[in-house]
């Protein structure tokens, strides 16, 4: 019996992929939105510190 090797064998398998990878990506950009927007003001004072440190 040949085995199936296409994604259209097993539907069953990838009923719900496109949504869990749809929540994944929303998940990845806003982490990345909290990770900018802590980062760049959290540089922008020690860039500040650092000024005054040197005179």
């Amino acid at each position: 019996m040949p085995k199936p090797n296409d994604i259209a064998s097993f539907p069953e398998l990838f009923d719900d992929m496109e949504e869990f990878l749809d929540e994944q990506i929303n998940r990845l950009k806003r982490a990345g939105l909290l990770t900018a927007s802590v980062a760049l003001p959290a540089s922008l004072v020690l860039f500040y510190l650092a000024q005054k440190m040197t005179g």
